[in-house]
């Protein structure tokens, strides 16, 4: 299966994929005031508040949608829109707005997402009212060998693998010809040209719980019809996918976000009591930033009243693998949590950082940043270590 599930994997990805939950709204927010500007996490708060029918859910959405776009993510900006336009009708007012707010947008460099940021108002007002968004679990089919074609997918979150097939002339056997990843950004459903219909000729199966957004053919043809440039559109679409999928090397998916790096650290908890001596443990980040970071605790750290941590001030010491050089940084614990991860009970806290010094800062910010050779370097490294 695909090398992806390590256990330094982000404790955001843990929770989209549903390996950890959240237990409570409050626990929920103390979250959100450690990492502000996720729009992921909002977003799944949203998912949370929607499922308990909470009114404050539109509101979740709307955020999560800006913070895509800021992110250069139309495509996921667009399904929180589709939620919050569920629960709350938009005026033309707040229409317009957004559509404003997807043109202005800086997509990333990737076909599907620059799609939406040159739809017309009236094409993306059609086009999202018969969008229809799908919550797919981890393990499942999506799509078999010879299924007949009749919608496009465009994957908002999550992981795919897809594996196709050809029929070799004057045989009825079947041969595998290609796999690859399908992750966020990526379409699938070889629903165009219009006129003809066709059967699949790949296997379609969700790796992590994955998240469409999907729209049938016959809804996209008439959408079409109204409006011509989109059919032009939908065509280019599919042409730099077809021309992308033969580029592209096979099971190759970049494992986190820059911001998502592993690091080792050394925690060092401040009593309240004066003369106590502080507690002094072990572990490695998830989703560091400049603002703050999520520290998974050592196997040391017995599990207790987590609550207890809250509020604690902390001095870190981050150990990066590529630098002879370790950084110490105070902070406070935000929030904290327990955890099961391969059937063992683990400690999370969230740090929030205070002021560092501005050599550390610009370590920091070097090695959140650095280039995708660099980045490949740390998880090699870092995968070597926790082989140790």
């Amino acid at each position: 299966m695909i090398d992806r599930f390590d256990r330094q994997d982000s404790v955001v990805n843990r929770i989209i994929d549903g390996s950890i939950t959240i237990d409570s709204i409050e626990e929920f927010e103390n979250l959100l005031q450690a990492f502000p500007n996720d729009p992921r996490l909002h977003r799944i708060f949203a998912d949370r508040l929607l499922k308990e029918k909470s009114f404050h859910a539109a509101e979740q959405f709307r955020r999560s949608a800006r913070l895509f776009l800021e992110s250069g993510m139309p495509l996921q900006a667009i399904a929180s829109k589709i939620f919050e336009w569920q629960i709350l009708k938009p005026s033309h007012e707040e229409s317009l707005a957004f559509h404003s707010a997807l043109l202005e947008s800086n997509p990333r460099d990737t076909e599907v997402q620059k799609f939406f940021t040159k739809l017309t108002y009236d094409e993306m007002i059609s086009l999202m009212a018969k969008i229809v968004p799908d919550a797919i679990p981890a393990e499942t089919w999506m799509v078999k060998f010879g299924d007949v074609e009749n919608e496009l997918c465009f994957i908002v979150s999550g992981l795919a693998e897809k594996t196709a097939y050809h029929r070799p002339e004057n045989t009825e056997k079947v041969k595998k010809e290609s796999e690859m990843i399908l992750t966020e950004g990526d379409i699938f459903g070889e629903i165009y040209p219009f006129e003809w219909e066709q059967l699949s000729s790949s296997d379609i199966k969700s790796v992590t719980f994955v998240e469409v957004l999907k729209i049938s053919k016959l809804n996209l043809i008439g959408i079409c019809n109204e409006f011509p440039n989109l059919k032009l559109m939908i065509r280019n679409l599919y042409r730099h996918h077809t021309e992308s999928r033969t580029q592209r090397p096979s099971k190759t998916v970049r494992k986190v976000a820059r911001h998502q790096l592993p690091m080792q650290v050394n925690l060092k908890i401040f009593k309240d009591e004066t003369g106590k001596p502080p507690i002094n443990l072990g572990g490695f980040t998830d989703n560091i930033s400049l603002a703050g970071a999520c520290i998974v605790l050592g196997a040391k750290y017995q599990t207790g009243n987590l609550s207890g941590l809250i509020g604690k001030n902390v001095k870190i010491q981050m150990i990066l693998p590529i630098e002879s050089i370790s950084l110490n940084i105070l902070g406070t614990i935000v929030w904290s949590k327990e955890v099961t991860v391969e059937k063992k009970k683990t400690a999370i806290v969230g740090v929030q950082f205070k002021d560092m010094i501005d050599i550390d800062r610009e370590i920091l910010k070097d090695y959140c940043c650095g280039s995708e050779a660099e980045q490949n370097l740390i998880w090699s490294l870092w995968s070597s270590l926790m082989e140790k």
